[in-house]
């Protein structure tokens, strides 16, 4: 009778091993992972308008209740790219689940909070949350989706991104007026709850993913060369049409316990250092630039002995992978720039209510729903290169002539010109995501889609801070004292600030065209040289 248990026992093992790895919609995916990326980019920008009323409430001082903010970007650029890394080994489904539970728990508790230090605290298992998520948000839908419909599927999440990053102002603004500061955190409860459990249905097992993706790949390649007569390539492609996952866990890999406590201190390091030249610490931010630029120094020395990295340095050494990551540095720089100073401008300079003011921003996150998808499809039909240069040329131009907006100006020439603005911007986010993502191989993506939402996070940071200083350093500079803030008796002043700053950021995007040229010509350097050798 055992006997007979243990055959059955065996078949019904043998059963289950054979049965294929469950079968997902590749759009119910990208809907569940949208879901999470909205709400943690809106939360890194709802806070903002929240803070005087928890000011108030929490009898907190105006440099305490920036905490509330920084903490939350601040874990978020520290543990990203150790995030990107787990999700490479342990699976990047498991990763995005956790970080859905910690970032619901962290609104949980956010809402919760009675006092500054519980908030702040509630802040950081947020952050964590949100790091875990969008560490590995681009790798699932990348290996979701197939290479020809890559663009538009990131397309639709960078749309998401971005609207989330500029609809926090206003969602805020509607929350706070209406109900208790502590809506903006628990609103994201049930949402974060309804994401948790429609992922446990709808996201693909570790070990389905990928392989289903290269499945119909390779049997798509297969027929083509079959039909074209070339039986020898129609088998090879036929035969690597295997169901073996490129990109589950590896369970023989380790985690790089050495390079992240390096890594994880550098980047505080280089943080902190932007936010205090912003305020105008000079000597502190170079204290503390140059201790981060030594953490680095070793980290990369670890890296390159250590037998799994957490960061592989070979990649960065790929300069058509490099140069993306710094298009996508100005790219964000300038979004961190224009959003902290538009509002001073459309409330100070032009006089508009706050409320009127988040109405006339939302011109930016409109003009984004609409050319975030339309450039990943475009750029799945004539490739990455074109739609990147063109995007970041309109957006630098769109920059330029909101710079050149005059004190007063009215809504309906307001509105247009951030949209034609936000339009660039559109254009440019979705084939760059589609181009950094392919540009690595399958067991890479966590790190690269960590990498990048790197990349965002401290380029945001860096435009704030580089914003306000051109900003106020011009104003200063043509008053011949230190200004710091908008002067009513002198409305002319802030405009010259405002001209200056706007003009340098579409410089700075201006640059990162340049770049994405020059990684195009590179690449197809690239493809000469191998072609040559073959």
């Amino acid at each position: 009778m055992s006997r007979m248990n243990t055959t059955d026992t065996g078949r019904n093992d043998i059963a289950r091993a054979a049965e294929p790895p469950r079968r997902t919609n590749k759009w119910v995916v990208l809907f569940t992972v949208v879901i999470m990326t909205f709400m943690s980019t809106l939360d890194s920008s709802i806070v903002n308008v929240a803070a005087p009323s928890i000011q108030r409430e929490l009898g907190a001082t105006a440099g305490q209740i920036q905490w509330v903010s920084s903490m939350y970007l601040l874990v978020c650029c520290v543990t990203v790219l150790v995030f990107g890394r787990l999700g490479d080994l342990y699976g990047k489904v498991r990763l995005f689940q956790l970080g859905v539970v910690l970032f619901s728990l962290g609104s949980l508790l956010c809402g919760l909070s009675s006092t500054l230090v519980m908030l702040i605290g509630a802040r950081v298992v947020q952050g964590f949350g949100a790091s875990c998520a969008m560490a590995n948000n681009m790798g699932i839908v990348t290996e979701a989706f197939p290479s020809r419909e890559r663009g538009r599927a990131l397309g639709i999440v960078g749309t998401f991104v971005s609207l989330g990053l500029m609809c926090g102002p206003v969602v805020g603004g509607v929350l706070v007026a209406t109900f208790p500061w502590e809506s903006i955190f628990l609103i994201n409860v049930p949402i974060g709850a309804a994401s948790f459990l429609i992922g446990l249905k709808t996201l693909p097992s570790e070990t389905g993913m990928a392989g289903e993706r290269a499945t119909a790949e390779d049997q798509a390649a297969g027929e083509r060369a079959t039909a074209a007569g070339n039986q020898v390539a129609g088998k090879r492609a036929a035969s690597a049409a295997d169901p073996s996952p490129t990109s589950a866990p590896d369970p023989g890999a380790r985690f790089d316990i050495p390079g992240a406590l390096l890594m994880a201190p550098a980047i505080f390091l280089v943080f902190f250092a932007i936010n205090a030249a912003g305020s105008g610490s000079l000597a502190l931010a170079g204290a503390l630039l140059a201790g981060g630029l030594v953490l680095l120094a070793a980290f990369v020395r670890v890296e390159r002995r250590a037998q799994t990295p957490l960061v592989r340095i070979e990649l960065l050494r790929n300069p058509v992978f490099s140069l993306n990551l710094v298009a996508m540095f100005c790219c964000y720089l300038a979004v961190g720039a224009t959003e902290f100073i538009l509002p001073f401008y459309l409330q100070d300079a032009c006089g508009y209510a706050s409320d009127i003011a988040g109405l006339v921003i939302t011109a930016i996150p409109v003009a984004m729903a609409l050319a975030s998808p339309v450039a990943g499809a475009l750029s799945d039909r004539i490739g990455t290169t074109i739609p990147c240069f063109a995007g970041l040329v309109v957006y630098g131009a769109g920059i330029a002539l909101a710079g050149m907006l005059p004190a007063g100006a009215p809504i309906l020439r307001i509105y247009p010109t951030l949209m034609f603005m936000a339009l660039g911007d559109g254009l440019f986010e979705s084939p760059n995501n589609s181009r950094i993502m392919g540009s690595v191989d399958q067991k890479d993506l966590g790190f690269a889609g960590s990498l990048g939402t790197l990349v965002r996070y401290m380029g945001m940071s860096a435009g704030v801070t580089g914003g306000t200083a051109l900003l106020y350093g011009h104003m200063s500079e043509v008053a011949g004292f230190p200004v710091s803030g908008f002067m009513p008796e002198w409305p002319e002043l802030f405009m010259e600030g405002f001209s200056f700053a706007f003009l340098a950021i579409a410089a700075t995007v201006a640059a990162g065209a340049v770049l994405t040229v020059v990684g195009t010509v590179i690449k197809r350097r690239q493809r000469k040289q191998r072609a040559a050798r073959a």
